[in-house]
């Protein structure tokens, strides 16, 4: 039986641990069950797996942590398909629970396992309830929620009841000791009932596996993740420019960018953002039309979409003109359309112009703003739903989402609203932030593309010289500056063939900051003087003096995501700037020059105050390459090209230095 349907259609369900007495996790999940459509086996204390008759496809096991492995062994020898293990006591106790934990997975043999110390899982449709939770969450709708914390797995049911959210499937894995998020992604992406895929995650042990199916998933679904434990304390320490600006958000920031993840920064965003992609169409441009009562609340919401990277635009003359019509001569026919406190028009005036925005052609998203008496009064709020009914059923792709900003009094319309699936948000800020994830969302979905193949395997060890990491380098398509490495001052007068030349030493990892680089150097004197100095620190190289602008590039193995590639501006000032930007490994020419496309700096490449634009496509490639040496080369911790200098005839590296087993 498949993994998806052992946990969430089973047939038959094994509760290891039933309890008749109250207030225990065994009695909980024995009512929880009765749902069930299909049979449940109470297995309570001294009896065994092994002692129900048929097949198991599903076991839920409330057992102490000392009794699991043996239930797992029982499992095993009984060909269930899944267990579900709610009991606490095992790695996150410490070192005896990590053992207990390693004998439970040993135990399992080929029996799939969630948890342990988890909330457990849910099926809203089936329905099935094997979790924690005092009840399910309503089914019929397209989200689903894996969640690390098992306290948002439960809080999620009040939030669905608050919202009136929709759900398909609920899981909390708990420690994930065998069944892994990468895992659960692929199950649920490949499930018709899930629309809308949400992640509420504390770690990743198989980020890369999970990004690298998100990149596969995201164009049809939504991918959402709310990571916490954002800090730097996750970011490897290391010298080279790449580790250390690689901070572990950035990292987690950029590779999901590039497989077109929405990233949010909290649960109740999450949920926001959830609603906003299952109950509506995707909005096809960032144009927002906004129609509300208070000039003041148009004027805050126009602000925020703006930091969303929406606009606000102005409407047409003929549109104002059909809006002025039926408005009343002191309201405002601009957009925000503010129809002011006509408190007896709002059924007609709210549903009309959504009605006549959202069939416009000028936006791509309608906001009604429902304030106070707008919010209570329930034609309006009857009126404006049968209005997005009709557009839903008319086949208008122009998403309508509800800025919702009126008292708890008002709470019934809202619950009106969207039982009819037009979501609403309290407050301009919310709002804004939900439309703007919908809409980078859109974009991203329409950019996102498998990944290219990965490179051959190098199978000789790396060399990292100047020399022979410059020849690696150019048969990835680096190109790297002419060098002649000098140990002698009579070596580096003669190195230099035409002026000016750069001296500088050849092995230090910051030789500016060591006073290790000469630049501009015009004749034999000026060598010989710069050459006599830095052979003091050791051999020095002798390189053409070039010009462009300077752009940082660099590989490094995350932890979490294995090969990632680093692009920033600045060269020697990066680390300063910090304008950088990472991507998983390996990635294609459009991709490196998106990444590119999202630096601060970037209009420095695209030409800025009349300067010819570099050649974009020869940066890209330099980004590509280093990304597939490091694919290629097992034996290579990191690269760093800084600077490689970009100009409008291609792209060269000046400094390079590849480091392989810690060792540069």
């Amino acid at each position: 039986m498949r993994l998806l349907n052992a946990l969430f259609s089973p047939r038959r369900v094994a509760l290891v641990g039933a309890s008749d007495r109250a207030g225990t996790l065994g009695n909980l999940l024995a009512r929880n069950l009765e749902s069930f459509p299909g049979e449940v086996v109470p297995v309570r204390g001294g009896g065994s797996l092994l002692d129900v008759e048929g097949e198991i496809d599903l076991a839920v096991v409330a057992v102490p942590a000392h009794a699991v492995p043996a239930v797992a062994a029982d499992a095993a020898a009984k060909g269930v398909g899944a267990m579900v293990v709610l009991s606490g006591g095992f790695a996150e106790t410490g070192a005896d629970g990590v053992a207990l934990q390693a004998e439970l997975v040993a135990a399992a043999g080929s029996v799939r396992i969630i948890g342990p110390n988890c909330f457990g899982i849910q099926n809203c449709d089936l329905p099935l309830n094997a979790s924690m939770a005092a009840g399910l969450p309503r089914g019929g709708g397209g989200i689903s929620l894996v969640s690390q914390s098992g306290a948002y797995g439960m809080a999620i049911y009040a939030l669905a009841v608050d919202e009136r959210a929709r759900f398909a499937k609920i899981l909390a894995p708990g420690n994930t000791c065998d069944v892994t998020i990468a895992e659960l992604l692929t199950e649920l992406a490949d499930d018709p009932a899930s629309e809308t895929l949400c992640f509420l995650l504390e770690s990743l042990v198989d980020g890369r596996a999970f990004v690298e199916r998100a990149r596969l998933t995201t164009p049809d679904k939504p991918v959402i993740v709310a990571k916490t434990g954002r800090s730097e304390a996750g970011a490897r320490a290391a010298a080279s420019h790449t580790a250390a600006l690689a901070g572990s958000e950035a990292v987690w920031h950029g590779v999901f960018r590039q497989a077109g993840i929405v990233e949010v920064r909290s649960g109740q965003e999450l949920l926001d953002v959830a609603r906003a992609l299952d109950g509506q169409p995707l909005p096809a441009g960032a144009r927002v039309g906004i129609v509300t009562n208070s000039g003041g609340v148009g004027v805050e919401l126009a602000d925020l979409l703006a930091d969303e990277g929406l606009t606000v635009p102005a409407l047409s003359a003929p549109l104002q003109d059909k809006i002025r019509d039926m408005l009343p001569a002191f309201a405002s026919a601009v957009n925000p359309v503010d129809v002011t406190p006509v408190w007896s028009r709002y059924a007609e005036l709210y549903p009309g112009l959504t009605d006549l925005l959202a069939r416009s052609g000028e936006v791509d998203v309608v906001i009604p703003v429902l304030l106070q008496r707008a919010a209570m009064d329930t034609p309006t709020a009857e009126a404006l739903r049968d209005v997005v009914l009709a557009l839903h059923d008319d086949a208008v792709g122009v998403p309508v989402h509800v800025c919702w900003v009126a008292p708890r009094d008002a709470r019934p319309n809202a619950d009106l609203l969207q039982e009819a699936g037009v979501p609403c948000f309290e407050w301009p800020a919310r709002t804004a932030r939900a439309v703007g994830h919908a809409h980078r969302y859109a974009m991203a979905r329409e950019r996102t593309a498998p990944p290219p193949p990965v490179p051959q395997r190098r199978t000789t060890p790396t060399p990292t010289d100047p020399a022979g990491a410059a020849e690696v380098l150019a048969a990835f398509g680096v190109r790297t500056a002419t060098s002649t490495l000098c140990r002698t001052v009579d070596e580096a007068v003669d190195a230099a063939t035409s002026y000016p030349v750069v001296v500088k030493v050849a092995a230090a990892a910051h030789r500016t900051e060591l006073g290790g680089v000469r630049l501009g150097l015009a004749d034999p004197d000026q060598v010989r003087a710069a050459a006599t100095d830095l052979l003091a620190m050791g051999p020095v190289l002798v390189q053409p003096q070039l010009s462009g602008v300077e752009v940082a590039v660099g590989a490094m193995r995350d932890p979490v995501f294995g090969p990632v590639v680093m692009v920033g501006l600045g060269g020697i000032w990066v680390e300063v700037l910090a304008d950088v930007a990472f991507a998983l490994a390996p990635l294609g020419r459009l991709e490196a020059r998106d990444l590119l496309a999202g630096l601060r700096g970037f209009p420095l490449l695209a030409g800025a105050r009349g300067a010819p634009p570099v050649d974009l496509d020869a940066l890209a490639d330099v980004v590509v390459g280093a990304g597939n040496l490091l694919l290629a080369a097992d034996d290579v911790a990191e690269l760093d090209l800084n600077p490689a200098l970009a100009t409008q005839d291609g792209a060269i590296a000046v400094d390079w230095k590849i480091t392989r087993d810690g060792t540069p």
